[in-house]
């Protein structure tokens, strides 16, 4: 019984697993929205306007494994093809969601 119980729960294991990448990928957003803006912000005002797209691409890069690694790790489903499915999906579209944030305000 003990078993079953545990098998059944460990979904409940993403509650404490996800929070800490999210806010990592947050952190990586903001620093994302930084080169892509620059300092003067994305109107170009004082300094102008300073797109570093390599620094963006380098701060988005990691999010989708960030994301999709503890969804990977915490076993709750017994097959792991699914679990690799449901982490990429996630994981980029969790990166995509911030890509489309960061373009929306920078325009």
């Amino acid at each position: 019984m003990s078993e079953t119980v545990s098998k059944e729960r460990t979904w409940l294991h993403l509650l404490w697993a996800l929070p800490i990448p999210v806010v990592v990928s947050s952190v990586l957003l903001i620093s994302a929205l930084w080169d892509y803006c620059g300092i003067s912000g994305c109107t170009g005002g004082g300094f102008g306007i300073n797109r570093d797209i390599g620094g963006t691409i380098g701060n988005l890069a990691p999010i989708p494994f960030l994301i999709g690694l503890p969804i990977f790790l915490v076993p709750w489903s017994p097959k792991r093809g699914v679990r690799v499915l449901v982490a990429l999906l996630t994981g980029l579209a969790f990166a995509g969601l911030g890509f489309a944030i960061l373009v929306s305000m920078a325009s």
